[in-house]
């Protein structure tokens, strides 16, 4: 599936609220580094990840193990 990014930052926002699609990308993030990967709640609503052992800014809500 393929998305259009716009220019504003309100779709990108939209895209990043959607959890499922999120978490997505961290597993497949995880599988090709071979690491774990934090999803967490950004405080805006939005959702991210990022390296376990990296300081988040937001509340975590799951790992993403490479395996």
């Amino acid at each position: 599936m393929w998305v259009k990014m716009m220019g504003c930052g309100c779709e990108n926002k939209k895209i990043m609220s959607d959890y499922e699609r999120v978490a997505m990308l961290a597993k497949k993030a995880a599988m090709l580094d071979g690491c774990v990967y934090v999803v967490y709640r950004k405080s805006d609503g939005t959702y991210s990840f990022d390296k376990e052992g990296t300081k988040v800014d937001g509340v975590i809500v799951e790992y993403k193990h490479y395996l």
